[in-house]
């Protein structure tokens, strides 16, 4: 087998756009190889057009089959991604392209092409560990993402399958956990310029407040799809997702009474499961009691937040509260504490909390301190805005985005003794 055959000569127009995504490479050799796998000549002309027009890719070789693949000789040493049209219910296609993944280790990235992003190929490819799956009728710019997701994935940077995760907890109730999960996305969205593909999810499936702060209509429907989470694919996804007027995605049902043994961990894996494909940052707020899927949900996360006041007990909670996450969830949670709503005084009372103070509890915890603005956050909830929109130069974006664009302590690293003082009293 082995064929390889040559691409017909794309169009040499250019518009500037390969230019402007060098950025994303370390120099005009730090090219990743594509290897297409397809038997439709259509298909490969218009994706060897694509790729012809940005710098980061380069198409190496051509195969109609996974197994002609499998067999020949790969067509680079450094990184590579291997884009193939896949047939997921045919069983030699997929075992020949599991034994090329095992083989490659993380040299190489799959993206899988199908003709209809059905339920069982979504689990089927899932299952091999595929950096991700787009269909042959999306959008240019669907499959360049796609591939951008992919060359994120073999650096590390993601744990979800292609989107990078930040999940907020409270230490205490009253601390704004819900607040910050909210701003933190529209600050993220902001900063990547991805609101559409930008997913805050509220996973408190009781009483979830983020429909509310934003004046949106729940859409999630799930005391129907979570007796049967097989049922929901990606595209009933998309329709049980709300869209903020920036166009930021929300997730989040409406609130009742609901047993949470109702909620099986097997719906709400499968759901960030679909969630991780389809979009490039998830924000989640989870609730404050400990469920059955928390652990997995919290070491699927990139960055773990717990959200605390500058109070002593609030202190005091956001640090045992992450020693325990350590101890629940394993030494390579990366876990940071916010302090919120913390004011600059020169002096304070006898039992004012200084800024040391909280430095000596959390210790290699502590990820950030946000600034106190009552009023503005006020207004923000009420109007169901981002802040920026009232304030473009508020302090709180400013405290976020330091806290949120910087990578966290190691949970590893934070093996430190009890702080005298506060934690102790």
């Amino acid at each position: 087998m082995g064929r390889q055959e040559t691409l017909p000569a794309p169009p040499t127009e250019c518009n500037g756009r390969a230019e402007m995504l060098k950025q994303f490479t370390k120099s005009s050799d730090d090219t990743v190889a594509i290897r297409l796998v397809t038997a439709s000549q259509d298909l490969a002309r218009r994706l060897g057009s694509i790729f012809e027009q940005d710098a980061r890719f380069t198409m190496a070789d051509v195969t109609a089959s996974v197994a002609e693949a499998e067999a020949a000789p790969a067509a680079s040493a450094g990184r590579a991604i291997l884009l193939a049209e896949l047939d997921t219910s045919n069983s030699e296609e997929l075992a020949a392209l599991e034994r090329m993944m095992s083989r490659s280790g993380s040299a190489l990235a799959v993206v899988a092409v199908v003709d209809t992003l059905s339920e069982e190929a979504v689990r089927t490819l899932l299952q091999l560990r595929i950096t991700d799956l787009v269909s042959k009728r999306d959008s240019q710019q669907d499959l360049i993402m796609a591939c951008e997701r992919a060359l994120r994935s073999d650096t590390g940077q993601s744990r979800f399958g292609g989107a990078t995760c930040s999940a907020f907890v409270s230490a205490g109730g009253g601390a704004g956990n819900t607040s910050l999960a909210i701003q933190s996305a529209f600050v993220v969205a902001r900063d990547t310029g991805q609101y559409q593909s930008t997913c805050l999810i509220d996973m408190d499936f009781q009483r979830g407040a983020i429909i509310d702060y934003l004046d949106l209509e729940p859409n999630l429907q799930i005391d129907e799809i979570a007796p049967t989470p097989d049922r929901l694919d990606e595209q009933l996804l998309e329709v049980m997702v709300s869209r903020h007027d920036t166009g930021l995605a929300v997730l989040a049902a409406k609130n009742a009474l609901r047993s949470y043994e109702s909620i099986g961990a097997d719906f709400v894996t499968h759901m960030l499961d679909l969630a991780s494909i389809k979009f490039d940052n998830l924000i989640l707020d989870m609730p404050r009691v400990w469920l059955p899927w928390s652990r997995s949900v919290l070491q699927g996360s990139d960055n773990v937040f717990v959200v605390t006041e500058m109070t002593v007990p609030g202190l005091r909670q956001a640090r045992r509260l992450a020693d325990a996450l350590v101890v629940e969830c394993g030494d390579e949670l990366e876990i940071g504490v916010i302090v919120n709503r913390f004011k600059k005084t020169l002096w304070g009372g006898i039992n004012a909390v200084r800024r040391q103070d909280a430095e000596d509890v959390l210790g290699p915890y502590l990820a950030g301190f946000v600034a106190q603005d009552y009023p503005l956050v006020r207004e923000a909830i009420d109007r169901g805005v981002p802040l920026h929109e009232i304030d473009k130069h508020n302090r709180i974006d400013k405290d976020l985005g330091e806290i949120l664009l910087r990578k966290t302590p190691a949970a590893d690293s934070v093996q430190v003794p009890a702080a005298p003082g506060l934690i102790s009293a």
